[in-house]
């Protein structure tokens, strides 16, 4: 005669027929495990892969934070370094050809920093330095504006070399420590948010071109991150039009013009 089976055993034998691939029931979880559990299930899952990667578990698209792998992503110092280039092309450039900047607009430049006032100074200082940063920005708004983010920080170390070389062409070596006063503090601090703004306004443009050929698909607050690191960059141009003036307005009576 067959011995009887508990009712445990008959269940076990009935799944191992039915259900071969079935697994065990796992242990219920304590409560401090399970308030866990539901902490990080409630936090986006973060994945590091690159731009077009999809992001699927259990053949559901998964809610969760790219972070990208920055590929050849050296615009931080490839950029600094196009404009000191830019300044070693100016400077070669007014050397070779004295009649690139007169000494008219050298003398105008000096005796407009010396004697032009401190609101004077502020804004002329401000608008300069922010000019630089509006045009990578409206650049970047298209999808193929990073030639121009790419070249703006050459041109403007174009002008800074020049500006060395003209000084030193009308005053000689006084205009060295001119330069060093009223040009160099200022056109060092403004190339570095330059760069910064045409490092963002590459970018963005990068990520426009990739959306529109279908590559990825950008978060409805991308715009308004770039806008609001405009802004950070015009706050900046500001604050540097108002310690450029400070500045000019301290070591002013030390030239004479």
């Amino acid at each position: 005669m067959q011995a009887l089976m508990s009712e445990e055993e008959f269940l076990m034998q009935r799944n191992a027929v039915y259900e071969p691939d079935a697994k065990a029931d796992e242990p219920q979880k304590s409560d401090e495990n399970r308030e866990d559990s539901e902490a990080l299930s409630d936090r986006p899952i973060v994945f590091i892969g690159n731009e077009n990667d999809e992001v699927t578990q259990g053949g559901m698209t998964a809610s969760a934070v790219i972070v990208h792998k920055k590929k050849n992503n050296y615009s931080a110092i490839i950029l600094p370094l196009t404009a000191a280039l830019g300044a070693v092309l100016g400077y070669i450039l007014c050397k070779t050809e004295p009649g690139v900047i007169s000494e008219q607009s050298m003398h105008s430049f000096l005796s407009q920093r010396i004697n032009g006032g401190f609101f004077g100074n502020a804004a002329s200082s401000f608008i300069a330095a922010v000019l630089w940063c509006i045009i990578p920005f409206i650049s970047g708004l298209s999808a193929v504006g990073q030639p121009v983010g790419a070249l703006v920080p050459l041109i403007k170390g174009i002008g800074i070399g020049a500006a060395l070389a003209g000084m030193i062409s009308c005053y000689g070596a006084g205009g060295i420590p001119a330069f060093a006063a009223f040009v160099l503090p200022s056109a060092i601090i403004g190339t570095l948010i330059c760069c910064y703004q045409c490092r963002m306004s590459i970018g963005c443009s990068a990520k426009i071109l990739s959306s529109i050929r279908g590559n990825s698909r950008e978060a409805p607050d991308f715009y308004k991150l770039y806008l609001e690191r405009f802004l950070v960059c015009c706050t900046g141009c500001f604050l540097l039009g108002i310690a450029d003036s400070a500045l000019s307005c301290l070591l002013g009576g030390i030239f004479v013009i």
